[in-house]
């Protein structure tokens, strides 16, 4: 059944382009399809990440994904119907970066939503078209109605213009209860700039600059050693006010958790603050994902394993760091080829604790290049064979589709992506109910 959610102090539009009942998937409760605006189309604009915000309005960043940049946020109500009393009928405008480059395109991959309503989008300013060897951290932040926020950097943006090859990319947000805006991402993760690649966590005041109270100088810095592959994929605050990080160094899975004042957590780990797990992935730059669960447990997804046959894991932490013996086997569970799941980018824990995780199904030719696809597992680890086939949910509405972000509602996990079908793209929004 569909089921449209109410909204209070908002304005929706009062139908979507195209609403498809999800028939041929039982279990989800329905397929939506918001038209894009079409400078988005043009750039095959998709949802890359999801946050809650106030009266059950959802966020998703938009990234760009025919190789060329966008920067971007959709509001959505209920997670489904784009809201017209958001930015221009739903969607943020495009805006000009404040400094100058022929080739410079901004690129969108978190999106975050302060107690006051404000939304924070984070990614990079990237220099090449096509092929983008150069970096900037990039961030804005837009008022309640959509606008830019003229208070926050200069008229609403915080950036610099790409320098040199390598550079800062920004991939994940977090907002502290005090108001401190933690973006993380990775330097020179692709090996080509100068210096060994890291993992990075900023810290942002509510006018756009440093806070230099937190780590050194605003800054979390995690060094990998030169030709690997480090950087911070995902960041998490805590109940407790303590920060929990997730990315790689040098190949391998790596968690990390700081104290409030982003010092290491040394009740955390071996005493450094730093978790290690022994999967290795083979690439740069695959993602991992990171999700709360009950207890204060800790599930991280990533992909790794054997080089011709890599695996998705899933691993649970206890909130000291050590793995969870009860998930899997010792903590750790791998219970799908990649095949299954082409593609990994994120990961929810539903109400009922089941863990979903989003990506693609595996390419079959240069001409369909994967699906919109899910994939849900019990508490414990081991796969959900009662949902969909064996677990696994795809939706097969385009040559290429993508689930970039999934996020936990209390009706169940909100999945969102794209599919592109020609030169037409569209949004893709699908629930999954416990």
């Amino acid at each position: 059944m569909l089921i449209l959610v109410a909204t209070v102090g908002l304005t929706a539009v009062a139908s979507v382009e195209r609403v498809r009942a999800a028939t041929a998937e039982p279990g989800l409760a329905g397929v939506f399809e918001p038209a894009l605006p079409a400078e988005a189309a043009e750039r095959q604009a998709g949802i890359v990440d999801l946050a809650s915000g106030n009266h059950e309005a959802v966020f998703g960043a938009l990234e760009g994904l025919g190789g060329r940049g966008f920067f971007g946020a959709v509001a959505l109500a209920g997670g489904e119907i784009p809201i017209t009393s958001f930015g221009d009928e739903g969607y943020t405008r495009l805006f000009h970066l404040p400094f100058s480059g022929f080739n410079v395109e901004p690129q969108a991959e978190a999106v975050a939503v302060q107690p006051d309503g404000k939304v924070v989008v984070a990614g990079y300013s990237q220099d090449g078209i096509r092929r983008p060897d150069s970096f900037a951290a990039l961030l804005a932040r837009y008022s309640p109605d959509g606008s830019l926020d003229q208070s926050f950097g200069t008229a609403g943006i915080v950036g610099e213009r790409p320098e040199a090859p390598g550079g800062t990319q920004l991939h994940d947000l977090a907002v502290t209860p005090d108001g401190t805006i933690l973006a993380a991402g990775g330097r020179n993760e692709d090996e080509r700039g100068v210096g060994a690649p890291a993992g990075v966590l900023l810290a942002y005041r509510s006018d756009g600059s440093l806070d230099t109270a937190f780590g050194t100088g605003g800054r979390v810095t995690v060094k990998g050693r030169a030709a690997s592959y480090s950087t911070l994929r995902a960041v998490e605050v805590l109940a407790s006010g303590k920060v929990l990080l997730l990315g790689y160094l040098n190949h391998r899975v790596l968690l990390v958790q700081l104290d409030p004042d982003g010092s290491p957590d040394r009740s955390f780990g071996g005493g450094d603050g730093k978790v290690t797990l022994d999967v290795r992935t083979n690439f740069c730059c695959e993602p991992d994902a990171l999700a709360l669960a009950p207890r204060g447990r800790i599930i991280v997804a990533a992909v790794g394993g054997n080089y011709r046959r890599p695996r998705t894991f899933l691993a649970r932490y206890l909130p000291s760091g050590r793995l969870d013996r009860s998930f899997g086997k010792d903590g750790v569970e791998a219970p799908f080829l990649r095949r299954r799941l082409g593609v990994l980018l994120g990961v929810a824990v539903g109400p009922e604790g089941k863990i979903v995780t989003v990506g693609r199904t595996e390419a079959k030719d240069a001409k369909h290049r994967g699906s919109f696809a899910l994939f849900r597992s019990l508490p414990d680890g081991r796969p959900d064979r009662g949902s969909g086939r064996e677990g696994l949910y795809s939706l097969n509405l385009g040559p290429e589709g993508i689930a970039g972000a999934a996020l936990t509602l209390p009706s169940g996990i909100l999945i969102g992506g794209s599919f592109i079908q020609g030169s037409t793209t569209s949004l893709l929004l699908a629930k999954l109910g416990q």
